[in-house]
Parts: C-alpha cells; sequence; structure tokens
C-alpha cells in the first residue's frame, strides 16, 4: 500500500515527472558522472550507457574470445618474443645421387634414403607429411624400387607402434591415385587430407616435400616421396634436427595445409592470428647451426596460403639475390621466365630481373639447369637470353653463366618414367642459402605450394654456405655438365 502524501517512489507528493525534472535540473552533473561509473552496475538500458556497452564489448571480443578459440593465439613461446632459439640445433646436407652417377670430387654427403630411414625408425611421438605424390611401391619392381619399400615399411611400423601421422598431399588424379597415403588411412595409422587447388586457387597443386618428426625434426628438399627420387633422380635436402624452434614455425605452414584440406575449404580472407609468424627476411630467428651463429627462416607460397609475417617464397629468393655480393650459385631442374601451365600463360620476369640486375652491379651468376627428355625448347631459349645479357654488361665485372646437367642412363634406366634428372632446387651465395621445392617457373610462386628455408650466416661461420657451394662446385666442375651454347 502507497502512504498518502507521496508518489509510489516515495518521494514528496508532486508528480513524478516533476520530481523527475526537478532532479534532472539540480543533479544533471551528478547523473552524467554515476551514468559513466555506475551505469554497468544495474543494466545497459540507459542510453548513455549503451555506447560504453558496446565498446566494453568489442574489447572483450577481441581480446578475449582469441583466447576461447583453439583457431586463436596459442601459448606465446620466449623465442618469438626475443627472436633468439637457445635450440642446439644441427643441420645436414643429405642427397641422392642417380644408380651409376660417379663424381671425381667430395663432398660426399648422406643419402635423402639414410635420413629419412633415420627419422622414421627413431620416431617417437608424430609426424607431419606435406606431399605432392606418392609412389615408394613400384608395381614393376625394378631393382633399386627396393629402397622405397623399405621407406614404406618404416613409415608402416612407425604408425604401428603409435606414431601420430598426418598427412597433407595433393588431390588424387589420374597422374597419381596417392594409393600409398590410402593404404596407411585404411591401415588406421595415418590421417590423411588432400588439398583441391581447382576449388582452392582455379589451379595448381601441392608441390611442398618436408616431414616434422616429433616437433623438433625438420626435412625440406626436393624429394619426392617415390622410389625413384631415392635411387633414380639426383635430389638435395636438408635435414635439421634438434631445433623446436624451427619445426614449430614450419608446423604453422602445415597447419594451413591442414585446414585447406578440409571438405569444401576455401582460402580465408585472413588467416588466424596463431598462424602468424615473427620470422622472415626482416627479422630472422638467430639460431646455433652446428654452434654457428645463423640467421634463418621460412618462406612459403602462394602467397593468399601465407599468415601475416610470412615471406613470400619469390619474394625470399630474390631477397638472396639481391643481398649477394660476389656470386649467386642456383641448382635448379626448371627455369622460365614465364607461366607454364595456366590456360593464357604470361611472361613473369621477377627472378629474370633479379639475376640480370646482380650481374649489373657486378655479381658472377651461375646456372646449373637440369637437362632431360622432358626439358622445354623455349627454357633454353630464355636461359640464352641471360648469355646475351652479358654482351651489354661492357667492362663491368658482372656475368652470367649456364650449364646443363644431364643424368646419363642405360638403355634400361631411360625406360623409367620421370626419372634420371637433376631435380636440385636451391641457391647459394656468399652469405646464404636457401632450399625449396619449387621450380623456377612462374606457376610455382602465384598458385601452386611450396617452401623455402633460408639460412644466412656471418663472417667466419659460413659452414652451411660453404657445405652447399661444395655440392654445386662438384656438379658444376663434373663430367655431367656441359655450357648452354649459342
Amino acid at each position: 500500500m502507497i502512504p498518502i502524501g507521496e508518489t509510489h517512489d516515495g518521494r514528496a507528493d508532486m508528480t513524478n515527472f516533476e520530481m523527475d525534472l526537478f532532479d534532472t535540473r539540480i543533479n544533471g552533473y551528478q547523473l552524467e558522472k554515476e551514468e559513466t561509473e555506475d551505469c554497468c552496475k544495474n543494466s545497459c538500458i540507459r542510453p548513455a550507457c549503451l555506447p560504453i556497452c558496446i565498446i566494453a564489448l568489442f574489447l572483450f571480443m577481441v581480446v578475449f574470445f582469441p583466447l576461447l578459440n583453439d583457431e586463436a593465439i596459442g601459448g606465446d613461446r620466449k623465442y618469438e618474443r626475443t627472436g633468439v632459439c637457445l635450440d642446439s640445433c644441427a643441420l645436414r646436407v643429405v642427397e641422392s645421387i642417380p644408380t651409376g652417377l660417379v663424381f671425381n670430387s667430395t663432398p660426399t654427403n648422406p643419402s635423402t634414403f639414410e635420413a629419412w630411414k633415420e627419422l622414421l625408425d627413431n620416431a617417437k611421438s608424430s609426424i607431419d607429411f606435406a606431399v605432392f605424390y606418392w609412389n615408394l611401391r613400384d608395381k614393376n619392381n625394378y631393382p633399386t624400387s627396393n629402397k622405397g619399400r623399405t621407406i614404406f615399411k618404416s613409415m608402416t611400423e612407425a604408425g604401428e607402434r603409435g606414431v601420430k601421422i598426418r598427412i597433407a598431399q595433393n588431390s588424387p588424379s589420374d597422374l597419381s591415385t596417392q594409393s600409398d597415403a590410402a593404404f596407411f588411412e585404411a591401415l588406421g595409422i595415418a590421417e590423411v587430407r588432400s588439398l583441391n587447388f581447382t576449388q582452392l586457387l582455379g589451379g595448381g597443386v601441392l608441390h611442398t616435400k618436408f616431414w616434422i618428426v616429433d616437433g623438433v625434426h625438420v626435412y625440406i628438399g626436393s624429394a619426392n616421396m617415390d622410389w625413384k627420387s631415392i635411387t633414380e633422380v639426383k635430389e638435395l635436402g636438408v635435414v635439421v634436427s634438434d631445433c623446436a624452434c624451427l619445426a614449430s614455425d614450419l608446423s604453422k605452414v602445415f597447419h594451413a595445409y591442414w585446414k585447406l584440406g578440409e571438405p569444401g575449404a576455401s582460402v580465408p580472407p585472413k588467416w588466424p592470428v596463431n598462424m602468424r609468424t615473427n620470422f622472415n627476411e626482416r627479422n630472422p630467428l638467430n639460431v646455433s647451426l652446428d654452434g654457428a651463429a645463423s640467421h634463418v627462416y621460412l618462406s612459403s607460397s602462394p602467397q593468399p596460403f601465407n599468415p601475416k609475417g610470412r615471406e613470400n617464397d619469390v619474394d625470399a629468393i630474390v631477397a638472396s639475390i639481391q643481398k649477394a655480393q660476389r656470386f649467386v650459385k642456383v641448382a635448379v631442374m626448371d627455369y622460365v621466365p614465364a607461366t607454364l601451365y595456366m590456360t593464357r600463360n604470361r611472361y613473369w620476369p621477377a627472378l629474370d630481373d633479379a639475376l640480370k640486375a646482380a650481374t649489373f652491379r657486378g655479381v658472377h651468376v651461375r646456372l646449373l639447369i637440369g637437362n632431360w627428355t622432358h626439358s622445354r625448347k623455349d627454357e633454353f631459349e630464355y636461359l640464352r637470353s641471360l648469355l646475351y645479357f652479358n654482351k651489354a654488361m661492357g667492362q663491368r665485372q658482372g656475368r652470367i653463366e649456364v650449364r646443363l646437367f644431364t643424368v646419363p642412363s642405360t638403355p634400361e634406366q631411360a625406360k623409367i618414367d620421370h626419372a634420371r634428372v637433376n631435380h636440385n632446387k636451391y641457391m647459394v651465395t656468399e652469405n646464404r642459402v636457401y632450399i625449396g621445392t619449387s621450380n623456377w617457373a612462374g606457376d610455382y610462386f602465384i598458385n601452386t605450394a611450396g617452401v623455402g628455408l633460408v639460412v644466412a650466416e656471418d663472417p667466419g661461420e659460413r659452414r652451411v654456405v660453404d657445405a652447399l657451394d661444395a655440392v654445386f662446385e662438384r656438379d658444376w666442375t663434373s663430367s655431367y655438365a656441359r655450357d648452354l651454347g649459342f
């Protein structure tokens, strides 16, 4: 019951409107202050509180929602803040030398087969594979294919002893049914996701070749998961061991593939925050490789696959060429300053221009190109155009040399499909190396997935540079290399 002489809210007997007006005139400042400070104690219904509530909600979503979302920020690692990796990492150059290929000089590096088998046999918890295609088991049982079956067996055994295996691969096609991966999946020892590049980008392939083992060991190189890449194709890669910093950064690339391999996936307009990297050309990771101070980062293509901070693969190559002062040595199967596989191919001079600019400023450029039955005739004309550029140099010190590397074959070896070729994809300068998975043609950087590892070393600490330079010089001066003539 409401007492006589009072309103229903207990104030003196005047209309509520009059009292409200009085309160507003006399206590306006106090009301505004209270609304600003205390409106959220009860509700956000008052008009003055609405903007504050909206701002608070926005800040909550920005700051706290990512912490509740497994696709957002992960645990911040100290090396990501400092840029210094405290792991004692080791790097080994590994090679596949085709049967019958004999060099008269060093170096002799561990084989791809030995490196892969060691990684598989010693794996304890997990292996992530990024794969173009599978062909470890030769249906014709060619004599040297036995090593592919050995790798297949080691993979099977790893999965059977509880190692978690994930495979991100290119979609099965008429050219490759990806039967090895299908076997592992059917056996229940691997999760497999296939990337449909027609759906994702309108064309292209997953051309990447890398492994991440136990979150601490990494393989990156030119070798496919094919028995021929072990015994009948010349390949080069690196194994980086006991290096969780680098493996963690590479896992972000793998995670992008993994997400894009989901059914109906599309390339997101913006990648989640946790997939960003701090390490690139401007800000490399400082790490000890075999006790030597080194500065490393991972690059990736194509650009739409790259979260914030990830160096685009072609930009990493161009930057490495631009940093060279004395020499640039490139070993790659294909070199074409154009696209090759698009409906309407176009000129693509990014690498051509970088090499010419280096030559113009006095750098000595050498290109060692794979020569085989599938080499394109127009490739040699593009390469000759670089040789013609020498004529414009006049008295300048820079120059370009091109040699073709041919892996000889017996009549029986010549019958092996897509083999007997120098399939390397690396570059070395006087102060850094680049080890990649892509041929040097436009498509591989526009709509095809690949990765690169850049290692820069300080003067007097050039162990990786010296190791790659020794491989290049061995091949360049061998009987298998000859000058490209006019």
